[in-house]
């Protein structure tokens, strides 16, 4: 009998994407990954378990890319700050007194003490906990005790080190490579869909924030997200909200968006006629969507923790003022019922994904190239396969 997993006849590529056969992508027990989604053989199980896939993945795609941190609301006045943890690496984010936004290092640079913690709005500065270094919220060194008589010592040598920043219709996003492009050349096209389906959206306002610690890999997460195939089999009560009409609004390498409608049948709140239902997700980790029923945005951020977890960080924005009709029951809807069935899906695939029993299958795709279909899966795949090889 065969053996499976290691061992097994793809054993010489299993710590490795290396190319297969004919120059198509990795290749699995049943086959090679193609360019194709109609003839390609999904990724093999080892990307979803391999430690050395997961170290290209921080470093080429995670340290590369934008990520999503926040919305403009959430620093409202000159002062105000959050952290973040971007690929591994600790970020403060604060609005100075000019009401510019900046991104920093969350690390003091004296002796690397973290400096903030949470949210809030800062009186003066930042003020190292350690030592007393203080940082102007330009991240400028200000104060540092005793160094009057240290040779040479420069303040100006020791501000922050800042990281690149970019505002995408009121979302801030952060950005560890200096010489990234601006996510209007990433990923052309993705803000004015924003702009279009939401036009209040710079001005939308946190009403709920959730987190989620799920026993998976990112990917899967990402995966479950980026085809509506699962949803009229493992998502009963979504499937009576969303109709099958579901058109690929706009399409990119590093971003789609799905408009669909909901149903006006829908016993849980009034739906209107042709209501949208709306999907977007960015590269590499970023999933929004948009339930009928309400103004609002649900934004998602998956963020690697090992091979076999990650942590989901989920925002809900809505206008500002009155909260809109049917929002509390859109967050219990999400929350309570739509997201937990999705991480009891995540957390079951990464179990099976795992073991001696699977390592590969086919694309489920049509013609129409749709949301119910698993067309957009095998775009972020080949979108990952370029990255972590390093060819963009």
């Amino acid at each position: 009998m065969e053996d499976r997993k290691p061992g097994s006849r793809y054993g010489n590529d299993t710590a490795g994407t290396g190319a297969g056969a004919c120059g198509k992508g990795p290749v699995g027990e049943r086959g090679a990954f193609g360019d194709d989604a109609r003839t390609s053989w999904t990724l093999p199980s080892r990307y979803y378990t391999d430690a050395a896939i997961h170290e290209k993945e921080l470093k080429r795609i995670f340290q590369r890319s934008w990520s999503y941190v926040g919305h403009e609301t959430d620093l409202p006045s000159a002062g105000s700050y959050l952290t973040d943890d971007v690929a591994h690496q600790p970020i403060v984010v604060v609005r100075g007194r000019d009401n510019e936004i900046r991104a920093f290092y969350n690390v003091c640079q004296h002796r690397g003490h973290l400096l903030l913690k949470g949210r809030g709005t800062l009186r003066v500065g930042i003020t190292c906990p350690y030592h007393a270094w203080t940082y102007g919220l330009d991240g400028a060194l200000k104060n540092a005790p005793m160094t009057g008589d240290v040779a040479g010592f420069a303040m100006q040598e020791f501000g922050l080190r800042s990281a690149p920043i970019a505002r995408v219709a009121g979302l801030i996003f952060v950005n560890l490579d200096k010489t990234a492009r601006p996510p209007s050349e990433e990923a052309p096209g993705f803000e004015q869909t924003l702009r279009d389906a939401l036009p209040g959206l710079p001005q939308f306002v946190a009403t709920e924030r959730l987190q989620f610690d799920i026993a998976a890999n990112w990917k899967i997460v990402i995966d479950n997200f980026s085809e509506g195939y699962h949803i009229p089999v493992a998502h009963p009560t979504l499937a009576k909200l969303h109709g099958r009409r579901t058109a690929a609004a706009a399409v990119g390498e590093k971003f789609s968006f799905f408009r669909g409608v909901g149903r006006t049948t829908f016993e849980e709140f009034e739906v209107k006629p042709d209501e949208p239902y709306l999907t977007w997700w960015l590269w590499p980790n970023l999933c929004m969507l948009s339930l009928p029923g309400a103004e609002h945005l649900i934004v998602l951020r998956v963020a690697p923790d090992g091979t076999a977890r990650c942590r989901e960080r989920a925002e809900i924005y809505a206008p500002p003022g009155d909260r809109p009709k049917n929002l509390a029951i859109v967050r219990r809807l999400f929350a309570e019922m739509f997201n937990r069935e999705d991480v009891a899906i995540v957390e079951s695939v990464q179990r099976g994904i795992s073991s001696l029993g699977y390592d590969q299958s086919r694309y489920i795709v049509d013609d129409k190239d749709g949301w119910y279909s698993e067309s957009a899966l095998h775009r972020f795949h080949k979108q990952l396969l370029r990255s972590i090889e390093g060819e963009d």
